[in-house]
């Protein structure tokens, strides 16, 4: 990032070098192999320089590894471990913690990309997102002290981000993908929001991250097979979700 003080700012560039990472699934192998619960070669990235290794290493510790509690960072680790989840899964998975552990590219994704999901958008397109950074720029005091050359590349990458994530597709201009939440997900994600925050009800800030509309989201709480996860209570229109 550029700029001074550095470390007192809210956001960083992580995004652009998220973006850089050519293959997320063998990313994944190496985050389980090298800080999770399953053993392999840590060898599956090949970096010309020690210093490309570093900032790759460092890129993941600042951007992924973060966590509120031991009861996250074991959830996240088991699910990554896990090859009952396919690979899409796997991807949805490290897209919600990527909400959770990188503010910057959570603002994007909920004040961009899901609003833009919502609306019924088929479309979206670097522009959108640079004027957003731009926004963040002129509207948060010393933030995104970053020249125009990367904001630009900033809102390339966020987007080659969620391509690689599976959730958009193209070139120029990125199509949306409307990911499949299997039930397996589903009920991950439920603990995923739960656990990262105290708020047990349809409010809670992370659900614009379920690409579902509210009546859906209830629908698929109530089915029966997920009766043995959580009681769901509902008084009027709010409805209170206590895991089991």
């Amino acid at each position: 990032m550029e700029g001074k003080k550095k470390n007192n700012r809210k956001y960083d560039s992580g995004v652009n070098i998220m973006g850089s990472v050519p293959n997320y699934n063998v990313m994944l192998d190496y985050i389980s192999d090298t800080y999770g619960i399953t053993e392999g070669s840590a060898g599956a990235f090949e970096f010309r320089t020690e210093k490309s290794l570093q900032r790759f290493v460092s890129a993941i510790e600042s951007c992924i590894l973060k966590f509120r509690n031991d009861t996250h960072k074991k959830m996240f680790f088991d699910a990554i471990g896990n090859k009952a989840f396919s690979v899409q899964e796997r991807l949805i998975i490290l897209f919600w913690q990527l909400t959770y552990s990188n503010l910057l590219f959570s603002r994007i994704t909920s004040e961009v990309f899901m609003k833009a999901v919502y609306s019924g958008r088929v479309i979206i397109m670097a522009e959108e997102i640079t004027n957003f950074l731009r926004f963040i720029k002129e509207t948060e005091n010393g933030e995104l002290d970053w020249s125009e050359d990367t904001i630009k590349i900033s809102g390339s990458k966020y987007l080659t981000i969620m391509k690689k994530l599976g959730l958009a597709d193209g070139a120029v201009k990125k199509s949306i993908v409307h990911p499949v939440i299997t039930n397996n997900l589903f009920v991950y994600y439920i603990r995923f929001i739960q656990t990262i925050t105290d708020d047990k009800t349809l409010h809670n800030p992370y659900i614009i991250f379920s690409f579902s509309e509210e009546q859906n989201m209830i629908s698929r709480l109530k089915r029966i097979e997920n009766i043995q996860h959580w009681d769901i209570t509902q008084i009027g229109n709010e409805i209170t979700i206590d895991l089991k």
